[in-house]
C-alpha cells in the first residue's frame, strides 16, 4: 500500500509559501495497492491536482470514499478533471445525509445555480452508493466504516490490502459529557454518561486497533481545545493517547 497527501488542511485551503512544507490544500488522499489499483479519500482542493497527475494514466477505473460533505471535503469535485473524461470510471461511497441519498446531496453541490456543469454532464461514468457502518469490497480494498462524531453524517474508515490497514479518522470529536456544566445534574447522571462515553471511546480504540497508519483529525492544541467543544474536531494529544491505547504503529496528524 502507497499513500500520497494532496490535502490535509481543514475548513479552508491555504496554499501558499507559508504552507509548502505540509499543504495548504483541503482534504484528499490517493491509496494505491500494490497492483496500482486506485482508492482516493475525500474530494476536497487537493483533488484537481490530484486530477492533473492522472491525466498520464488513462482511462481510469477507481474508487472514491468521502466521509462527509461539509464544503472542505468535496469542493473540489467539480474540477477533477477525469470526471470530464468519458472512457473513465468511478464509484462513489458516501453517508446518507438524513433523509437524502448520497448521490442526491452530490447532485445538488452541482446544481446550476451553483455551477455550470451539472452531474449528468460529467462524461465519466459515475456509479453512486449510499455507505453505512458496514464493510465493503472496492476491488482489493477491504473497506470498513463507522460513524465518527461530528456535526453532520460522518464515516470514518479501516482500509486494508495488501496486508496493511491505514484508518482515516474524517472530522472526528472525542465524546463529551453534556451533563458536566448543569449544576442540576445528580451524581448518577454524570456517572452514567461517563460510562457511555467510556463505552463509545473504546469502540473508537478498538477501530484504530494496531492500524499500520492512522490518519486523525488533529485541528486543535490541547490550549485551544476548550474555546472549540462541540464543533466536531480533535485536539492533538486525544489523537495521540488514543492512538497509543489503540496500538497504532504509525500516526499522521
Amino acid at each position: 500500500m502507497k499513500l500520497k497527501v494532496w490535502g490535509c488542511r481543514g475548513s479552508i485551503s491555504v496554499p501558499g509559501p507559508n504552507t509548502v512544507r505540509y499543504g495548504g490544500n483541503t482534504t484528499c488522499y490517493e491509496i494505491r495497492s500494490d497492483s496500482g489499483e486506485l482508492l482516493i479519500i475525500d474530494t476536497g482542493t487537493g483533488v484537481r491536482e490530484l486530477g492533473g497527475a492522472l491525466m498520464a494514466e488513462m482511462p481510469i477505473k477507481a474508487h472514491i470514499i468521502f466521509s462527509h460533505t461539509h464544503y472542505d471535503h468535496v469542493i473540489g469535485y467539480p474540477f477533477f478533471v477525469p470526471f470530464f473524461i468519458p472512457t473513465n470510471e468511478f464509484n462513489l461511497y458516501g453517508p446518507i445525509h438524513f433523509d437524502k441519498s448520497f448521490n442526491s446531496v452530490m447532485r445538488e453541490l452541482l446544481a446550476y445555480s451553483f455551477f455550470p456543469v451539472r452531474l449528468d454532464e460529467l462524461a465519466a461514468k459515475l456509479n453512486f452508493f449510499d455507505m453505512k457502518e458496514e464493510e465493503v469490497e472496492m476491488g482489493p480494498f477491504k473497506v470498513k466504516a463507522i460513524y465518527a462524531n461530528h456535526p453532520v453524517t460522518t464515516l470514518a474508515y479501516r482500509i486494508t490490502v495488501d496486508g496493511k490497514t491505514l484508518v482515516f479518522s474524517g472530522d472526528t470529536e472525542p465524546y463529551l459529557n453534556h451533563l458536566e456544566n448543569d449544576p442540576e445534574a445528580d451524581e448518577e447522571e454524570l456517572e452514567e454518561v461517563e460510562e457511555i462515553i467510556e463505552e463509545q471511546t473504546e469502540r473508537w480504540c478498538n477501530f484504530l486497533e494496531d492500524a499500520d497508519l492512522v490518519l486523525h483529525d488533529a485541528q486543535y492544541t490541547p490550549e485551544e481545545y476548550p474555546n472549540f467543544k462541540g464543533w466536531g474536531h480533535t485536539a492533538m494529544d486525544t489523537a495521540i493517547n488514543n492512538c497509543a491505547r489503540a496500538n497504532v504503529k504509525k500516526l499522521l496528524l
